[in-house]
Parts: structure tokens; C-alpha cells; sequence
């Protein structure tokens, strides 16, 4: 049956395109404010090849000659297998299935660029983490109560594990016995759930709210609340198989957990999240360049420039990534906290996000290029200002090596790859003229500046380079969203 022939599927496919944009508004400006967080099920751990709840249990009650179905209790499952061949046997099967290495997925990896502050999870496989490993993301892991003191508020991301951890077998939920006993066994584990269910809005991807467990937290919640409590939303996939009796509990989820259903078929999964994550990083820049020794007009330009740049941005609800470079860097910011300050900005981390570069260290170039990615992986666009090093130099001349820093040139070279708004303001000089060089000889890649690029070089005024940038800006996020 095709999805166009289900009336159900169709339905709530339609009601969702009707909500989409405020969805993606919604958990965009909760994410950007730092509250919001990842609910992740094992629907997210099957795209790397780890077993779902129903099937890790298959081959248990294969043995115990019972039939799964929607409707089966799997801690129940569970319990009878431990029953009949002893828990450290059951256990010990368990770990045979999950405990391997498996490679991440493209949905955990764009729901890592969300950046949530904290993951929470029923799974017991270690994906998560690896996949924050391999991103260099700094990571806490909670499985047990006594982890509970490790939280880290800002640093670092908190990955709860509600049913254990692999690591621990002992301590994993299992059974029904485990299960029945959590709400005394894990009491701090629950309390610090309903309060972040209370303060955050969840995005809750791969659950199938086949346990009770979130949903009694937000029962209860509401109660207390009286039903004013914020709307969490979940990614669920439809089919041509899509039930009726599915529909009922899409509503229910809606009409007394306050959980959106954001329904769309699987091959949707992915373009819905780079959506996301585009209307995230839509009003982040990056901002690129440092000099050493250059003329006293320079200085002054650059201290000029970056006053009025920084008030522009910050006065649109832009927000500003540096890697603090050489001189412009300390310009940057301290007229970024200077504007926040005279504003009454609190959360300045929010708005400015200073990611100093290691210049001190000897470092490879893998491991710039790390930093480099790290410094700009959440920005849609880059500004490129000055950009002189004194390492460059010590090189050669410009006609030597073609560039006044290689540092500002690969960080060029990457916002290029990731397709990042790329703005060249030619007029500073140095690599940001080289830069703008070569992509006026590429103009065809870069559309959005056809208007603008000789500007970008004959332009001196800096309230009027300011407002070419925010003009760019401006236009090609409303491009990007119109498409």
C-alpha cells in the first residue's frame, strides 16, 4: 500500500507540514538559549547496527517459545528468561549483543550538532558517547546515582543512561523486577528528570514510549503543574502500515503529555534534522583573521571596524564565534562584552562564544585543523577581516607563498567545504584580500555576493561595511528558508 492510499499516514503527514516551522522555531530558540534537551531511544543505536529493545529480546524468547508482538512486555521477557536460566546467564547474553564497537550514524551525528547540553537515553550501548569522542566534545556519563555529583552544567555534555550502562552488567534494568523496583532505586535519577522535563524542552528521537517511565514523569508533572508545563516534541516515523490505533496515541501523547508528534517517513529523518540545525546555526557567524605589525591606520581601522561590526551583529540577535586571533580577537570580544554589558545582557556565552586557538602549543596540523572545525562547526557564516601572522611571513614574502597567514586561509578553506555564507571583506587587506581574490574569480560558487563583492573591496567606511555584511547576511538566510 502506498502512503498517499493510507488516510492516516496522510493525515499525519499533512498536520505536521502544517506545524513544521513553528517546531523548528520553537526548538531552534530553545536549543540557541541552552534549554533543550535530547531524548534518545534505540531507534538511534539500530542505524549503527545495535539491536532495538524488540530485537535484542528476540532470540530470549525464542528460547522461552513466546511469540513477540507490539503489545508484549519485554522487561517481562526478561524476567521469565532469568527465571528459567538464572540472571548472570541472561546478563551475560545481553553483553554478547551489545557490547561491540559500532560505527556512528548519520542521525546521532546531526543530532550531536545540535548541541544539546544534556542526552538522555534508555540505551546501554556506548554510542553516544564514541560519537562525542570522535567529535573532540568533552562528555560526563551518569548511570548510576553516585555519577549524579559529576554533572557539569557547562563544559561538558551530560549523557544520563536511565537504564545502565554496558560497563556495569550488574546494575543494567533488565527485568521486570528491576523495572518495578526503579522508582526506589533510582529515586535522585527521576527527581533530576522531572526537573529538567520542568525547565527544558525535549526532542525525543528513536522512542517508542512503549515503557511507561517518561511518561508516568510527566504525568505526574502536569498534575502538579495543572497541565501549563512545556510542549516537548518527537520525532515518530510513518509508513504505509501506519494504524489508526497509532493516530489515538499520537493525540493522547499530545493531549496529556504536552509531546508533540513530529511524523514524517524515514527517508525524511535526516533532511528534517539539517533543517534544524540550519535555523540553529542561521544567526551564528564566525569571525576570522589576526595581525601582527601593521601601520598605525590599520590598527585604527581594525579597532573601528570591529566596534561597529560587533554592534551590528549583536544588535540583529547575531551571534559571534572567534577564535580569538592575534589582536583583532581582543578586539572582537571586548567590544562584544563592552555591548552586552551596556545592554543588560546576562548569558554573554550565549551571544559570544570565544574559542581561543593553542598558538602557544606545537601542535600538528591534524590537530589545528581540529581546532579550526571545533571554532566554527556551529556558525552558518564566516567573516573574513586583516588576517597577518608572523609565522606566515617568517615564510617569504606574499609573492613567495601566495598568502599573508595560512592559519585564516584554511579556516577559508573549511567554511567552503561545510558550505558555510563566506564573506571576504577585501578591503582590510592582507589574506582577507586574497581570499576575496579568489573567490571573485569563482563568483558562480558564491551567488549571494554577486551584488556586493566589489563593495566588499573598494568599501572603507566601517558602518557601511557593517551593513553590507548584515545585508548578506540577511538575505541569504530569508533565501534559505523560502527554499
Amino acid at each position: 500500500m502506498e502512503l498517499e492510499n493510507n488516510p492516516v499516514t496522510k493525515r499525519l503527514i499533512e498536520k505536521t507540514e502544517r506545524e513544521l516551522n513553528h517546531f523548528l522555531d520553537d526548538l531552534a530558540t530553545q536549543s540557541i538559549n541552552k534549554m533543550s534537551s535530547l531524548f534518545a531511544g534505540s531507534g538511534v543505536s539500530r542505524n549503527s547496527g545495535h539491536s532495538t529493545w524488540g530485537y535484542l529480546f528476540e532470540s530470549l524468547a525464542a528460547e522461552l517459545e513466546i511469540k513477540l508482538t507490539e503489545n508484549t512486555d519485554l522487561y517481562k521477557v526478561a524476567q521469565y528468561y532469568a527465571n528459567k536460566y538464572t540472571e548472570p546467564q541472561l546478563r551475560k547474553k545481553i553483553n554478547e549483543q551489545i557490547n561491540k564497537f559500532k560505527p556512528g550514524n548519520e542521525i546521532l551525528s546531526e543530532l550531536i550538532d545540535v548541541n544539546f547540553n544534556n542526552i538522555w537515553t534508555t540505551n546501554y550501548d556506548p554510542l553516544i558517547e564514541q560519537e562525542l569522542d570522535r567529535r573532540f566534545i568533552p562528555r560526563n556519563v551518569i548511570h548510576n546515582e553516585k555519577n549524579l555529583v559529576n554533572i557539569d552544567r557547562n563544559e561538558k555534555v551530560n549523557v544520563y543512561k536511565l537504564n545502565g550502562d554496558i560497563s556495569d552488567l550488574e546494575k543494567m534494568i533488565l527485568t521486570k523486577k528491576d523495572y518495578d523496583h526503579y522508582s526506589n532505586s533510582h529515586t535522585l535519577f527521576l527527581t533530576f528528570l522531572k526537573k529538567e522535563l520542568i525547565s527544558n524542552t525535549f526532542l525525543f528521537v528513536g522512542y517508542s514510549f512503549t515503557d511507561s517511565l517518561v511518561l508516568d514523569c510527566l504525568s505526574s508533572i502536569n498534575h502538579l503543574l495543572g497541565g501549563v508545563g512545556n510542549t516537548h516534541y518527537a520525532i515518530m516515523l510513518v509508513n504505509q502500515e501506519t494504524t489508526i490505533e497509532f493516530e489515538h496515541m499520537v493525540d493522547d501523547l499530545k493531549q496529556r503529555y504536552n509531546i508533540q508528534a513530529i511524523c514524517i517517513t524515514k527517508d525524511s529523518i535526516i533532511p528534517l534534522l539539517k533543517k534544524l540545525n540550519a535555523r540553529i546555526r542561521e544567526k551564528k557567524v564566525f569571525i576570522s583573521g589576526a595581525y601582527d605589525k601593521v601601520k598605525n591606520e590599520v590598527v585604527t581601522q581594525s579597532d573601528q571596524l570591529s566596534q561597529a561590526l560587533v554592534t551590528s551583529l549583536l544588535g540583529k540577535d547575531y551571534r559571534i564565534s572567534t577564535g580569538v586571533g592575534k589582536r583583532l580577537g581582543t578586539l572582537i570580544t571586548g567590544y562584544s562584552y563592552q555591548y552586552l554589558a551596556e545592554k543588560g545582557f546576562q548569558n554573554k556565552e550565549k551571544y559570544l562564544s570565544m574559542r581561543p586557538f593553542p598558538f602557544h602549543k606545537d601542535l600538528s596540523q591534524e590537530k589545528k585543523q581540529e581546532y579550526r572545525i571545533s571554532m566554527l562547526h556551529d556558525c552558518s557564516a564566516a567573516i573574513f577581516l586583516f588576517g597577518q601572522s608572523k609565522k606566515t611571513t617568517e615564510q617569504g614574502s606574499i609573492e613567495k607563498t601566495g598568502h599573508y597567514s595560512e592559519g585564516v586561509y584554511q579556516e577559508f578553506l573549511l567554511a567552503k567545504e561545510r558550505n558555510m555564507t563566506i564573506i571576504p571583506v577585501g578591503s582590510t587587506g592582507y589574506e582577507a584580500e586574497v581570499i576575496w581574490k579568489e573567490v571573485k574569480k569563482n563568483i558562480n560558487e558564491f551567488p549571494y555576493l554577486s551584488q556586493t563583492i566589489n563593495e566588499l573591496m573598494t568599501e572603507k567606511d566601517p558602518e557601511k561595511i557593517a551593513n553590507i555584511i548584515l545585508h548578506i547576511l540577511n538575505e541569504v538566510a530569508e533565501n534559505k528558508r523560502a527554499n
